[in-house]
């Protein structure tokens, strides 16, 4: 069974660098371990060939008789009698009381025949061994250091383990990157691996643990607590059934967590995949990011929040769309409404609400749609399109807004640079009319002339000074009037 969260896609603007310098550390970690088979195999030929195996063979399976374990020791015993000493010399490795026992002298005695041989050989194998990157670095849960906790995060058995892995990572971390910051991200991996190795640690059992299997578990559930009760989309397998569907983030944590425990208790108790290793993992990440929100007052991270934000602005928006092609415009016009108070610099928003509102015969509405639009046209002449404009300058009769000297000229250059002249002259002659924007008028009569004039209309250009001239004498500056008399 998988259950695959499908996040949005990555914002290759802000890249995941803390997510990508895992996975290629991790693919790094693996190239050195590449040459550990040729390590392995030369350090198991010196074995055979050194006699280190016709002296510690036999006393291993001694000590397995003195210690009340015959059955395993007859049993090894006929492995080896049929010349295969691979899988006691395995067994007699992973039993790390006796190793401890046989490095200290204690199986072997100094005063037994060719100890110092022994010893000495035994000091070259042990040396072949630490080249092997895989033990040397591996987590040994009846023998475990500092560094072995950490540095078996990195490590991986085959390479379909690896691509498996960082798979996982990637699909996830990069989100959980986005919400909780790179040095957020390193300390979830790293923390999460760490818990992903305590039920080794408590309950230790012979043999190597290695992998980033419980670290990516940590920051999968990481990702579901981040989003909460949240429906997000999850790609679902079982047996012959797949398909996409959306569920509350958090109700996947259960039954992630219950299928490592089928699969280590039930349905694959005798794999050398370490479950338990994933459901800490699980637990790890899901409480280091439960404490991280309760610390936020139970909220989650911003880019979560701006997402909802977002996916309730699109749903606003397909719901007026809806609204139109069902010929709800007052409906629609309420819904356009809400969403350019949300957005308030979406020109594309703006428009479609003075459409609309327009084919709902809200004359209040048209007039709130105009007047924001022609504000957002002053911020942002460009983002405006000129029969936007147009259209707002029409529907915001009776009056105009009221709007500073600047804001009424950069609204007439995005007319004038359009040649929309015709509703640039419309304009002008209302700032004349309206008391106290006499300056405003005069300064748009004289660019319209100018525009007149350098296309070709010069008895329209004479007219408008002529205009400005009488209308607006006594908003001209004396070098403005004596420039035209002139």
């Amino acid at each position: 069974m998988i259950i695959l969260p499908l996040p949005a896609r990555p914002d290759w603007r802000r890249p995941p660098i803390a997510t990508l310098l895992l996975i290629v550390l991790c693919a790094a970690v693996f190239l050195m371990q590449g040459k550990d088979a040729q390590r392995l195999q030369a350090a198991q030929q010196y074995y055979l060939g050194s006699g280190l195996a016709r002296q510690e063979l036999p006393a291993y399976l001694q000590d397995l008789v003195a210690r009340g374990k015959a059955d395993e020791a007859a049993r090894l015993r006929q492995t080896l009698a049929q010349r295969k000493a691979g899988p006691v010399q395995q067994a007699m490795e992973a039993d790390t009381d006796f190793m401890r026992r046989l490095r200290a002298g204690q199986v072997i005695s100094p005063t037994a025949a060719g100890y110092n041989e022994w010893r000495s050989r035994r000091e070259h194998y042990d040396d072949l061994l630490e080249q092997l990157v895989t033990t040397r670095y591996a987590l040994q849960s009846e023998a475990p250091t500092p560094l072995t906790a950490v540095s078996h995060m990195f490590l991986h058995g085959s390479t379909e383990h690896l691509a498996g892995n960082m798979a996982f990572l990637f699909i996830v971390g990069y989100t959980v990157e986005a919400a909780l910051g790179g040095w957020g991200m390193l300390a979830l991996f790293l923390l999460g691996g760490l818990c992903a190795t305590v039920p080794d640690l408590l309950f230790p059992q012979p043999g190597y643990g290695l992998g980033a299997s419980g670290a990516v578990s940590a920051v999968m559930a990481a990702y579901l607590v981040l989003y909460g009760v949240r429906r997000i989309p999850f790609f679902y397998f079982f047996v012959f059934v797949f398909g996409v569907a959306r569920w509350p983030a958090l109700a996947i944590l259960p039954v992630w967590v219950m299928k490592e425990l089928l699969l280590r208790f039930v349905f694959d108790s005798e794999s050398n995949i370490n479950y338990l290793a994933h459901f800490a993992g699980f637990l790890g990440g899901a409480l280091l990011v439960g404490l991280y929100r309760w610390r936020r007052g139970w909220r989650s991270a911003d880019s979560v929040q701006r997402e909802d934000a977002a996916e309730s602005i699109a749903q606003l928006q397909a719901q007026a769309e809806n609204h139109v092609a069902q010929l709800q415009f007052a409906r629609a016009a309420a819904d356009y409404r809400r969403l350019i108070r949300l957005l308030p610099d979406e020109a594309g928003l703006a428009e479609a609400y003075l459409r609309v509102a327009r084919l709902a015969h809200q004359p209040q509405a048209r007039s709130e749609a105009a007047i924001h639009l022609l504000k957002l046209a002053a911020a942002h002449p460009r983002r405006v399109g000129c029969q936007a404009v147009e259209e707002a300058l029409n529907d915001s009769h009776p009056r105009l807004p009221r709007l500073s000297g600047g804001a009424w000229g950069r609204i007439l250059g995005r007319l004038l640079e359009c040649q929309r002249l015709d509703s640039a002259e419309k304009l002008a002659l209302r700032l004349a009319a309206r008391p106290g924007d006499e300056a405003v008028a005069a300064d748009a009569l004289r660019r319209l002339a100018d525009a007149c004039r350098d296309a070709g209309d010069l008895g329209r250009a004479r007219r408008l000074l002529t205009l400005r001239h009488t209308r607006l004498a006594h908003a001209l500056t004396p070098a403005a009037a004596g420039g035209e008399a002139r």
